[in-house]
């Protein structure tokens, strides 16, 4: 696949189609450029060869996109085209990092204004609250965000647009924040009978392994999670399983063999396991570290494992 295509796949996964409706509509000369441009950058007729053609291409094609897009508001501002025009140009940010195309100064029409817009498409409304949605995303559970207002957010457009396809970006990333902001509350007998509460784990450092016995990965992961678990557990650090099996006697005899010691939860259901459903999860190994708080402070874990642990014992 050629550089521009890239670039324009991370347009095109969000973005609307401008209407054929534009092509219609009173004094359309300017919008109908405007929507040549946007079918331009969304479907490129050329093929360049090299990633820094394509990147001066897109950089030509975002720079005229904007420059007609301004004479469009001045010669037909209330032309109907305009709301997803606008809703494009606001999913245009990571595409114009990649071609450094800096956003106008001025913003023509915010996603605000296309959610209230009595006259704008129902569809179009609906994509211009999901894209604020998660736009403020990463914020939320950046350093200093406000969760608090980003979850408010996210059910205010839920509840408003409980039709929109994507919704489910939605749900997975409101499940995400409150993993990241607020301790986990996860209760269960474990497969051996022993009651767990992870709310009264909090103190220590608890590593929470979706995994099972015939995932391949999962088992090549398991000596260092033992390692450490095995030099850490006095210093207050905890695991708990959560398995992917199907077979109890499978499974139990796997983690006598293995010298497993801690808890897993076990629910016979294999892939369709009921924590691994809820937690919105693709695949395993999936591991989550949680700080002396009960909050989840990754969800990568395995990844540097032993320092990530050694870190959060020592806060």
């Amino acid at each position: 696949m050629n550089a521009l295509r890239l670039f324009c796949l991370s347009v095109t996964t969000l973005v609307l189609a401008v209407s054929s409706s534009i092509r219609a509509a009173d004094g359309d000369d300017e919008w109908k450029k405007v929507n040549d441009i946007i079918e331009g950058i969304r479907n490129p007729k050329e093929n360049p060869q090299t990633s820094e053609t394509a990147r001066i291409m897109l950089k030509h094609s975002l720079t005229d996109f904007d420059a007609t897009y301004a004479a469009a508001m001045k010669s037909a501002p209330t032309n109907p085209a305009r709301w997803e025009v606008a809703l494009f140009a606001a999913m245009l940010g990571h595409v114009r990092e990649l071609a450094d195309v800096p956003a106008p100064e001025k913003e023509l029409i915010s996603l605000d204004d296309i959610v209230k817009a009595a006259d704008a498409k129902p569809e179009t409304r609906s994509q211009a609250s999901l894209t604020q949605v998660m736009l403020a995303s990463d914020s939320a559970v950046a350093p200093g965000g406000d969760a608090a207002a980003w979850v408010a957010l996210a059910e205010k457009h839920l509840k408003a647009f409980p039709e929109e396809k994507l919704n489910k970006m939605v749900e997975v990333k409101l499940q995400e924040v409150n993993l990241k902001t607020q301790p986990l509350g996860l209760k269960f007998t474990a497969v051996d009978g022993r009651a767990v509460d992870v709310s009264k784990l909090q103190g220590k450092v608890v590593l929470i392994d979706f995994w099972a016995t015939w995932c391949g990965p999962c088992v090549e992961e398991l000596p260092t999670v033992l390692k450490i678990y095995k030099e850490q557990h006095a210093k207050g650090f905890e695991v708990i399983g959560v398995s992917l099996d199907a077979d109890k006697a499978e499974l139990e005899a796997f983690l006598k063999d293995k010298g497993v010691e801690w808890p897993q939860y076990f629910d016979g259901k294999g892939p369709e396991n009921e924590l691994f459903i809820k937690f919105n999860l693709e695949s395993i190994p999936t591991m989550w570290l949680l700080n002396k708080k009960g909050v989840v402070v990754s969800m990568t874990a395995f990844e540097g494992l032993e320092e990530k642990v050694k870190k959060l014992l020592a806060e």
